[in-house]
């Protein structure tokens, strides 16, 4: 009994600990350094905390819960950051031969509110008239309506997607 405690807090102290070591990097990302700093300190005592444990310990099981525990800690918080984070706005270009459904697409835009320019194209060849559409998704809500008029469409489209 005492071993599966001994795991389970080993287990939970990595799991912490690659959980702040992935949200460092996120953080750095965010240009937020102090926030960077302060979860490299408390991940690397956890980490030295650990190491003198697992070491000592001269344990399989030790090291193999470690190890999965980092897989966990990074999850959690690449999860936690995906659901905290804010929506960011999505330059979607979208072209298809179509013109009748490029025309759907847009009026599907205009129904969801989702801000849109449909500027005049013309198909490879040059010998027919199309649309192409230029959609700003703003939530990540608006993102999967976009996602699901394409996937659920029997039309093939041709589409660009940028960060904004």
């Amino acid at each position: 009994m005492g071993s599966l405690i001994y795991l389970g807090v080993i287990f939970a102290a990595k799991v912490v600990d690659n959980a702040l070591s992935t949200t460092k990097t996120i953080l750095i990302q965010r240009s937020r350094w102090l926030l960077a700093g302060i979860a490299v300190v408390v991940s690397d005592f956890i980490y030295f905390w650990i190491t003198k444990r697992v070491v000592s310990a001269d344990n399989y099981m030790a090291m193999v819960a470690v190890a999965l525990a980092g897989g966990v800690g990074c999850a959690l918080a690449c999860l936690l950051s995906d659901k905290l984070s804010k929506d960011r706005t999505y330059v979607n270009v979208i072209m298809s031969d179509d013109l009748n459904a490029m025309k759907e697409l847009r009026d599907f835009l205009a129904m969801h509110h989702i801000t849109n320019v449909a500027s005049d194209s013309y198909t490879l060849n040059w010998d027919q008239k199309t649309i192409t559409i230029t959609a700003y998704a703003e939530t990540k809500a608006e993102s999967r309506l976009i996602n699901q008029f394409i996937a659920d469409s029997p039309m093939k489209y041709k589409r660009v997607i940028q960060k904004a």
